[in-house]
């Protein structure tokens, strides 16, 4: 029995503006939740926020409030993850030390070699834990071999062993089920669904708690943990016209407008990945086509039918993915890209590659007779939240994990199926320093300001016409966010572009924020963080005029003059 503490909704494909106007035509109602305060309060329901909401129940015994703004914990960028989670290959064919090798190469010689170190070496050690043991936590059906019943292992790119654990190709799917029925099942930790976070309460540099907004009522509430506030609401994708992250709030980037709002230093923002095969058919979603399918032996193709991959980098299709994003880009401006596995046998195919076998037939097309036209699209954020590797921001109280954080780990990009376990193992650290003594100090003088805390009015009437007024203008400016970003901030920059996407961000910027300011809404929210999240990043690849990793730029002589100011994004 899933314990979601926020009423559902019977008609939850309504969006947020109609239910707001069927239910509320003034809302001045806001609340202050002090009672209960002694809990960790967790940001997001992926794998990142599940893991430290159960380690944090289970290991230290401490209440646990999640939210998260979809009506369901499965409405998370976890739930899409396609290819697998890194585990460990056989022995005498893999090592701690060879999968570390792996994420420093992929990552271009900027990854953080403390992070590297705890995710390899810790890994697989918590993928027993949370996803394998079983009650209280996680027993995930992943494959496994038929004839040994061993699990099977399969190899993507840039992994220089089989160490893929996989569920065909929704492995992100069967992982958030279950965990979400973990987190369900465990009697300290509450659900609070359609919450949407728009500001975190921070005094004397402490963070007590949030502001919520419950998208299904437009209630405007106060929540205060004493023992943290962790940001796992993922990354920033989905700001970008092009994209593999759903649709939704939790790809608009939150956690990082949440943390610059608070003070909170943000890092390596300028490396966004870029997915090098996302499924391109005009007038409709990107669609995300997994890595596995190259490392099973899929083709790049230009609009020639030429394999142009091993052009720009020997290892061709396995290159790291900024690599192989860049080349699919470049050639897509001479035509349409395609990918092609049509060699392989269209039973297997099937069998493998389900999911993607599915939406392919709703479009005419099949695995294993066309070859897919595809795009680069925005990803993965490698950079976020700036943190230690226990999760620790420089606001005292603060945590982050998983893809919302930035500890190092990806460096200048991300390898391949990394990002589960990224979650799960910083997830983890996150609620292993929680309950620490170090962590309970703070704990107290977050317990005294709380009680010293003035509840500031958060009501706002709102006329009907206001709220429709207002998402309607905030999906304009979402609009010009993601063309922005796309046309100025993508695959290949030029400082020129970066300056015109910063003056352009700055306006929805303002403009939103009045928007806000007259009363928070779903869209309102939404797209004040899209905005301030996509000034971070133009302005952070502003800064860096060196190409390596996700980050390309292109100087030229009149952008990169000595009289150029180099201002720190933080």
């Amino acid at each position: 029995m899933i314990r979601i503490i926020k009423p559902s909704t019977s008609k939850l494909q309504r969006s947020s503006r109609s239910r707001l106007l069927s239910c509320w035509k003034l809302r001045a109602a806001a609340f202050s939740t002090k009672n209960g305060d002694e809990r960790l309060l967790v940001i997001g329901s992926g794998v990142a926020g599940s893991a430290a909401a159960l380690i944090a129940a289970e290991n230290y015994k401490l209440p646990v409030s999640m939210l998260y703004a979809g009506a369901l914990p499965t409405d998370c960028n976890s739930y899409w993850a396609q290819g697998g989670i890194i585990y460990e290959g056989k022995e005498g064919d893999d090592s701690p030390d060879l999968l570390a090798a792996d994420i420093h190469r992929a990552g271009a010689g900027l990854c953080r070699d403390p992070a590297v170190q705890l995710v390899a070496r810790r890994g697989p050690e918590r993928v027993r834990e949370l996803l394998l043991k079983g009650h209280p936590f996680a027993q995930v059906p992943f494959d496994r071999n038929a004839e040994t019943g061993a699990l099977s292992l399969c190899l993507e790119a840039s992994h220089s062993a089989p160490r893929i654990l996989h569920q065909a190709d929704h492995t992100g799917r069967t992982i958030t089920q279950h965990l979400a029925q973990a987190v369900a099942q465990h009697p300290l930790i509450q659900q609070h669904s359609h919450t949407v976070v728009t500001d975190l309460i921070v005094e004397d540099n402490i963070c007590l708690g949030v502001n919520t907004l419950d998208r299904s009522t437009g209630v405007t509430q106060q929540m205060f943990g004493i023992h943290g506030t962790v940001l796992c609401a993922g990354g920033l994708g989905g700001i970008y016209q092009h994209s593999t992250n759903p649709p939704g709030f939790n790809a608009l980037g939150s956690s990082v407008a949440l943390a610059k709002r608070a003070g909170a230093i943000t890092q390596d923002l300028e490396f966004v990945q870029f997915h090098p095969t996302a499924l391109y058919i005009p007038n409709e979603a990107r669609f995300l086509l997994t890595e596995a399918l190259r490392g099973e032996g899929a083709i790049l193709r230009n609009s020639s039918g030429y394999a142009f991959a091993k052009d720009y980098h020997p290892d061709g299709e396995l290159a790291p993915r900024d690599v192989v994003a860049r080349a699919v880009f470049e050639e897509s401006q001479r035509g349409t890209v395609y990918l092609d596995i049509t060699h392989r046998d269209a039973t297997w195919l099937h069998q493998r590659f389900p999911s993607i076998q599915q939406h392919l037939q709703q479009h005419g097309l099949d695995l294993a007779k066309h070859q897919l036209p595809i795009t680069p699209a925005a990803h993965y954020t490698c950079g976020g939240v700036a943190t230690d590797l226990q999760g620790r921001t420089n606001v005292l109280n603060l945590y982050a994990a998983g893809e919302a954080a930035c500890t190092g780990l990806h460096g200048g990009n991300r390898l391949a199926s990394t990002s589960l376990l990224e979650g799960l193992v910083f997830g983890a650290a996150v609620a292993d320093h929680v309950g620490s003594e170090e962590a309970k100090a703070v704990a107290a003088s977050a317990a005294a300001n709380v009680s010293n805390y003035k509840v500031p009015n958060m009501a706002w009437p709102l006329e009907p016409n206001h709220i429709q007024n207002a998402g309607v203008a905030a999906l304009e400016l979402l609009q010009r966010v993601r063309s922005t970003m796309w046309d100025h901030v993508g695959v290949a920059r030029t400082p020129a572009g970066l300056e015109r996407a910063l003056e352009e961000l700055n306006d929805v910027t303002d403009e939103i924020g009045t928007l806000h300011s007259m009363g928070p809404t779903l869209e309102t929210a939404a797209v004040r963080d899209a905005a301030c999240a996509g000034a971070a990043v133009a302005q952070a690849a502003l800064q860096n005029r060196n190409s390596v990793g996700a980050h390309f730029i292109t100087v030229d002589a009149e952008s990169d003059t000595d009289d150029d100011v180099m201002v720190a994004s933080d």
